[in-house]
């Protein structure tokens, strides 16, 4: 078990508010090191149910510790999957569905802050990125051996990176020579393919070049697009669906897809609209919710976090 288990669970007050207190079904997709999970728990009444999901099996292990002294209080159940899949595996067990789900997507503190898992550029570590340890391509396999296409979808599409093209070009010189091995070679490849002024803004210029590398890794996106409708679809009627985005991009796809589950047909006294259907969905957070100063004060790592969540009626 790894270490680096020390985790902060973001707008923690702001999750537990959509948080019904009663007997339960909870399903937490991204369940982590279990922060928000033990809170929400100690919320729930006796005879409610609870699974877990999480495709590293680090958080597995040692969340499946921690919240043992949980088990006389709720049914504790731990799966291992990305959150697309899971809640298909869920109603294949035998769960009808759930009154509250959690996602608080993208990579955890203790995966960042572990150096031999590759997420940051901060430590010299070999190129991984997995959040599954035990898929076999590593972003040292996508950075060796993309072509230059792939490359440009990953730094331009997914990373948003403004300067893509030298550094994709620089990728195909350097491993040429050799294989691209570790995150502090990446680095410098990035730092060397920018033009100074580029350098010289304020944040970590290969920050946008990793988080691109790390989407492709683990497929985040199709996983948020997807497993996102998947799981406002578990939802039980009446049940809420809380989920925490960390970048525009991200919070984009949440919003549209509430917005999608959520449209009604509107007319006025000039166009009635006939037999207009209800729609199964409503929005609990109009505008999006965000970190307090409080909470930025004691954690940074909260100031990109982006709160929505929904209800099936």
């Amino acid at each position: 078990m790894s270490e680096f288990n020390e985790h902060i669970p973001v707008m923690l007050e702001e999750v537990l508010s959509f948080v019904e207190p009663g007997r339960m079904t909870y399903v937490d997709l991204t369940l982590g090191r279990a922060g928000h999970a033990r809170a929400i728990l100690d919320k729930m009444l006796p005879g409610s149910r609870f699974y877990g999901v999480d495709r590293d099996q680090d958080a597995l292990d040692y969340s499946r510790k921690v919240l043992g002294p949980y088990q006389d209080k709720a049914d504790l159940h731990f799966l291992k999957s990305d959150f697309k899949n899971a809640p298909q595996r869920l109603k294949e067990s035998g769960l009808a569905g759930a009154d509250f789900i959690l996602m608080d997507i993208g990579v955890s503190s203790p995966q960042f802050d572990d150096p031999s898992r590759g997420f940051s550029y901060r430590y010299d570590a070999p190129l991984d990125m997995r959040m599954d340890q035990t898929q076999k391509v590593t972003a040292r396999d996508i950075l060796n051996t993309a072509d230059e296409k792939t490359l440009v979808h990953i730094f331009r599409d997914l990373g948003q990176c403004r300067f893509y093209f030298p550094v994709v070009r620089a990728i195909e010189k350097r491993r040429l020579e050799k294989p691209i091995e570790t995150t502090f070679e990446f680095v410098d490849i990035i730092k060397d393919a920018l033009p100074e002024r580029e350098l010289r803004k304020q944040g970590h210029p290969a920050k946008q070049f990793f988080l691109g590398l790390r989407y492709q890794v683990n497929g985040e996106i199709d996983q948020l697009t997807d497993g996102l409708k998947a799981a406002c679809n578990f939802l039980l009627p009446k049940g809420r669906l809380v989920i925490i985005s960390f970048n525009s991009e991200e919070d984009r796809i949440v919003k549209d897809t509430f917005k999608a589950l959520v449209h009604e047909e509107t007319g006025d006294k000039y166009h009635p609209v006939l037999d207009a259907k209800k729609s199964d969905f409503s929005l609990l957070t109009r505008k999006p919710l965000v970190p307090g100063e409080a909470e930025l004060s004691t954690n940074n790592r909260a100031k990109a976090s982006i709160l929505r969540a929904i209800e099936r009626r």
